[in-house]
C-alpha cells in the first residue's frame, strides 16, 4: 500500500490529500517544461490544435509582444498522444495511490495541463470535475493534480472546500446557493511544490486563483475512472470529434492504466 491508513482516511473524509512524497524528480519536471514549450512553439506538431487551448483575451486579439507561452490556458488529452506524459500517468509513484483509493483495475479517462501562465492566468471557478463527466456511473474517480512549478497561493494554486465530495453532484444551476450554505466549510488553499502533487475526488468543489505574477504555474490534471465504471456514452458532438482523431479505436478515451479490462464497462 502507498498510503497509510490515517491518510486515505483523510482523503475519505476531506475529499482531498496533499501527497507528501515527491512523485517527478527534477530532470522528469525539466522533460515535461520542455515539452511543453516544444508543442506550444510548434517544434512538434503531434498534438492537434483543437486541444491546445488559448487564454481568452488572446483568442479574437493576439499580441504579438507576448510570449506565446504566456498565452496557452491549457493542453489536453496529451498523455492519448505524447509518449512523454503518456509515461507520467503509469508511474507507479502516482497509480499506486490511485489504486489505494478506487481499487486494482485502473484507466485513464483523460489529461489536462492547466498553464496558469504568468501575468495572463485566469480563474477557474467553483466547480465538480463529475457533473461534467456524468456519462459516468458511478461518480467515483479519483484526479492527481501533479506541480510542473511551485503551485502558491499567488500564482493560483488550487483551493478545495474539504468534505464537500460528501453531498454528491449539485447541478450547476444550484452552484451559489450550495456554495453559500453555512453547512459548508471554510475552503482550504492547497501549494503544491514543483515534482509534488495532490489528489481529489471528481465530487470536491475546487477552483483556482488568477495569475499575475512573474511566475508561471503548470500542473498536470490526470483523471482516473475504475474500469468497472459503466459508461453511458457522449454528446453526438465529443463523438464526432473522436472518431477524427488520429488514433486506434477505442484508444482515445479509456486507456487501461493497471488491471484488467470489463465487457460492457469503460
Amino acid at each position: 500500500m502507498a498510503l497509510t491508513a490515517e491518510q486515505k482516511a483523510f482523503f475519505q473524509e476531506h475529499g482531498y490529500l496533499k501527497y507528501d512524497q515527491r512523485v517527478l524528480n527534477d530532470q522528469e519536471i525539466e522533460t515535461l517544461r520542455q515539452r511543453t514549450e516544444d508543442i506550444v512553439y510548434g517544434r512538434l506538431d503531434h498534438v492537434p490544435p483543437r486541444y491546445v487551448q488559448i487564454e481568452a483575451k488572446f483568442r479574437n486579439n493576439d499580441d504579438p509582444s507576448v510570449d506565446q507561452l504566456d498565452k496557452v490556458r491549457k493542453m489536453t488529452h496529451l498523455c492519448y498522444f505524447d509518449d512523454v506524459f503518456a509515461q507520467v500517468a503509469q508511474k507507479p509513484e502516482i497509480v499506486d495511490v490511485i489504486e489505494d483509493l478506487i481499487g486494482p483495475n485502473i484507466k485513464l479517462y483523460c489529461d489536462q495541463l492547466m498553464m496558469k501562465p504568468r501575468f495572463n492566468g485566469t480563474v477557474t471557478d467553483w466547480h465538480q470535475d463529475s457533473t461534467a463527466w456524468s456519462f459516468f456511473a458511478p461518480q467515483d474517480h479519483v484526479s492527481c493534480w501533479v506541480a510542473l512549478d511551485d503551485a502558491t497561493v499567488e500564482n493560483g494554486c488550487m483551493t478545495v472546500i474539504p468534505g464537500s465530495h460528501l453531498w454528491g453532484p449539485v447541478n450547476r444551476e444550484y452552484r451559489d446557493t450550495f456554495l453559500a450554505s453555512p453547512l459548508i466549510p471554510e475552503p482550504k488553499p492547497v501549494e503544491v511544490k514543483a515534482g509534488y502533487c495532490m489528489f481529489h475526488h471528481g465530487l470536491n468543489w475546487h477552483r483556482t486563483g488568477a495569475n499575475s505574477t512573474p511566475n508561471r504555474r503548470r500542473g498536470l490534471a490526470l483523471h482516473y475512472i475504475h474500469a468497472e465504471t459503466m459508461y453511458l456514452g457522449i454528446p453526438d458532438e465529443e463523438a464526432r470529434l473522436m472518431t477524427e482523431c488520429e488514433l486506434p479505436p477505442g484508444q482515445f478515451r479509456f486507456k487501461l492504466i493497471r488491471g484488467q479490462e470489463f465487457p460492457g464497462r469503460v
